[in-house]
């Protein structure tokens, strides 16, 4: 037996429980909390100021980029932490102090694209905080400064419309030049669009209407039409398109403006109608945008897709795909298509009717016609209809979404406000927070439509999908079962997701604490799958990897066990305990262990074709390595045999150059002998002529000196006798002369000559 055994440290049972718990409570707290955000001072101080009166969800918390903001309605201040790499509980945070605090309770953060200007929105009013700027070594706000003071504008000062309605909903506009344009729904049907420069007061520059104001009773105040579900709830921007009137006149894309561009409105009503806003909203004209009527809805359904809708988003895809979500927790998605039906091109009565007056009636001139087409709600009142638009929503699936934890389906279902939250990092995901939690849905759809969009116009119809593959919904985060109150509140007060390498959830739940794990899309491609397009249209069949089919054995097809958060507070009786416990064990066992143990059946194949595949190929390597030698060996002897023949090639060229040269070497004839024996005689006689001519020359010297030294002698003799001259005759001269020059003509014929022979002979 291994003594190490009995070196082993032995814990008591009592001990040793305690520490395993200890153990699972660091290890879930570790899946649940991966940033380790609760032991953040931030985020312990931001605990203990969270209201306790807040009953539905909220949204304090925006992440944009690494940087998240949080609001503290206690301390009325925001909050600026940085997360990235170097991030950990004690990195340090900052302070924005507000120089004009709001005495409203903020619902919901919203920043612009730009990360200049956050918005803070409530139901009796909105603030703009203009954010500082970012700078020094480690990118913080103002250097680092911990508190910072920063301007902001509360808008309910510039239209009577926020201090005597509701705020529904505030979004920043996505095709504002500047990014300062901030667009607010408010509860009288109405929208107030504000302009907000940095460094400037800002200003209201346009509203309008899409809908009567709701008329209330005198007695209990309950307004007629928003009992009736007929009041505007919420709002979105659609995909950007060429504005209508551009598109009327032939417009040419090549020369387009960024004025010509539009961003339509999806209006969403509590009866589940869809209203469409079309027009430049930006432009300071007075021209109202043009509000259309009811979305025709395919296919048609008796309830209009549910009466309880509380929320819209609109992708930003191509085509536009649209989510609106009911509060029962159903969620209906369409795409925004192009209705090409002779009913909504022809027709012009509303499915929705308006009437105050019943005695006004429309014109049926086609010059009335044309302005009745044209008009919206903010020009006409409430006395006419609105025209049904040429669009419409294909809903082309609807899913379930469990609120809460249910064991079976005789439980009474919990229904609640959904808000909806997209990925700005995945166009075809979205996340849904609601009083039950965290949901995340994923839409394979978006990836097909892309797929089919870049495909080749030619034959365009071959590659149309032949089924849409059905989104997913996992339940994230749970924090209410069967059993929790309905006077329990257990919202989610704030939602946020870091985009990193893998995408980070980070929720802020109505106790204070902060739930943030990474979350996978199994419908999203692989960071190591290659570069190459999405649709590769030289390859007819492509056979699905190993990693995507296992990404779609570990989908969940309809359940999914959430992280459960339940309210400490609340106490769960020994049988309520046991039924939870036996749910998620019975969710876990058949659908977790059992797609786990058919994965890990397929690991365990794949490993052995591999490790047959290995075998194969070392024998293979093997194999190679012989041929690889046996090459080697080859290669030496032809370089040896190559060198060989090299030195034998040059012996060859060097001889052939020998012959080549003698070839063109001729023999001298005998013309040529003779003419160079003559040169030799000549040069002979050139030779002797020189020698005697340099005799000559001495022998002339050599007199000369002897005359000078005789007449040197007679004079120093002083014998006055006259010093006897050698002089020539005249005849004697010329001969001279004439001999010496038939001599220099000869010469000179006698070099010419040959150099002459010399350049005939090449010598």
């Amino acid at each position: 037996m291994n003594s190490k055994f009995f070196q082993s440290k032995v814990i008591p049972a009592s001990n040793q429980t305690n520490h395993n718990h200890h153990q699972l409570i660091t290890t879930m707290a570790s899946c649940t909390d991966r940033l380790k955000l609760n032991e953040h001072e931030l985020f312990k101080s931001l605990k203990n100021d969270l209201p306790k009166s807040v009953k539905e969800t909220h949204n304090i918390i925006e992440i944009r980029e690494n940087v998240m903001y949080i609001w503290n309605a206690d301390k009325c201040c925001l909050y600026a932490v940085i997360i990235d790499d170097n991030f950990n509980h004690t990195s340090a945070y900052q302070v924005f102090q507000l120089t004009d605090p709001p005495i409203f309770e903020v619902s919901s953060i919203s920043i612009n694209e730009v990360s200049s200007q956050l918005a803070l929105l409530g139901s009796l009013g909105i603030v703009v905080l203009e954010l500082p700027r970012r700078w020094g070594k480690n990118n913080l706000f103002q250097g680092g400064k911990k508190s910072i003071s920063c301007l902001n504008h509360n808008l309910s000062h510039l239209t009577s419309h926020l201090s005597s309605s509701k705020v529904i909903r505030g979004r920043w506009h996505p095709g504002s030049p500047n990014d300062s344009h901030l667009l607010v729904l408010t509860s009288d049907n109405s929208f107030q669009l504000f302009e907000c420069p940095l460094g400037q007061k800002p200003k209201l520059i346009k509203n309008w209407k899409v809908g009567p104001t709701p008329l209330s009773f005198s007695s209990s105040g309950f307004a007629i039409i928003e009992s009736l579900g007929e009041t505007a709830i919420d709002f979105d921007f659609s995909t950007s398109s060429i504005s209508l009137d551009k598109q009327r006149r032939n417009f040419d894309k090549e020369t387009a403006h960024w004025s010509d561009i539009e961003w339509p409105i999806l209006v969403l009503r509590g009866d589940g109608t869809v209203l469409l806003i079309h027009g430049d909203t930006l432009s300071n004209s007075s021209t109202k945008p043009l509000v259309q009527g009811a979305l025709s809805i395919y296919p048609s359904s008796y309830d209009n897709y549910g009466v309880d809708s509380c929320s819209i988003i609109c992708l930003q895809t191509t085509p536009p795909v649209v989510a609106i979500a009911t509060s029962s927790g159903l969620i209906h998605h369409a795409i925004l298509l192009r209705d090409t039906s002779s009913t909504a091109n022809n027709n012009f009565i509303s499915n929705n009717t308006y009437t105050v007056d019943s005695q006004v009636s429309i014109s049926t001139k086609d010059q009335e016609q044309r302005q009745f087409d044209r008009k919206s709600w903010s020009e006409y009142g409430s006395n006419y209809s609105l025209h049904t638009p040429d669009d419409g929503l294909f809903v082309f699936e609807t899913i379930e979404m469990q609120l809460g934890l249910l064991y079976n389906d005789s439980d009474k279902k919990y229904s609640c406000l959904i808000n909806l939250n997209r990925d700005r990092g995945n166009k075809g995901r979205y996340f849904c927070t609601h009083n039950a939690g965290v949901h995340m849905i994923t839409l394979p759809v978006v990836s097909q439509l892309m797929d089919y969009l870049n495909c080749p116009e030619d034959n365009i119809d071959l590659y149309l999908p032949t089924s849409i593959k059905p989104s997913t919904s996992q339940y994230l985060i749970c924090t209410r079962t069967k059993h929790t109150g309905d006077d329990e509140a257990t919202p989610v007060q704030g939602f946020g997701l870091l985009q990193q390498p893998s995408p980070i959830v980070v929720a802020l739940l109505y106790n204070g604490v902060v739930v943030n794990f990474s979350v996978i899309d199994f419908d999203c491609p692989s960071a190591i799958d290659s570069d190459e397009p999405v649709v590769n249209f030289n390859k007819v069949i492509t056979r699905e990897s190993f990693e995507n089919h296992v990404r779609n054995l570990l989908k969940h097809d309809t359940i999914s066990q959430p992280i459960t958060k339940l309210n400490v507070s609340s106490s769960l009786n020994g049988k309520e305990c046991f039924e939870l416990l036996d749910q998620a064990t019975n969710v876990l066992r058949s659908n977790y262990f059992v797609k786990h143990d058919r994965i890990r059946n397929e690991i365990s194949k794949k490993v052995r074709a591999l490790k047959a595949l290995k075998i194969h190929q070392i024998n293979e390597l093997n194999d190679l390595m012989l041929i690889k030698a046996e090459l080697h060996s080859k290669a030496q002897h032809l370089a040896e045999r190559y060198e060989d023949i090299k030195e034998h090639q040059e012996e060859l060229t060097r001889r052939s150059r020998e012959v080549l040269r003698r070839i063109n070497h001729k023999e001298l004839t005998t013309a040529e002998r003779t003419e160079a024996m003559k040169l030799k005689e000549l040069n002979g006689q050139v030779e002797e002529f020189k020698g005697k001519f340099e005799r000559l020359k001495s022998k002339a010297d050599s007199q000369m000196m002897k005359n000078e030294s005789v007449d040197k002698r007679n004079m120093n003799n002083g014998s006055g006798v006259k010093k006897a001259q050698l002089i020539l005759g005249e005849k004697q001269e010329q001969v001279i002369k004439s001999n010496l020059k038939k001599m220099d003509i000869t010469l000179k014929d006698m070099i010419r000559q040959i150099k002459v022979l010399e350049d005939n002979l090449e010598v």
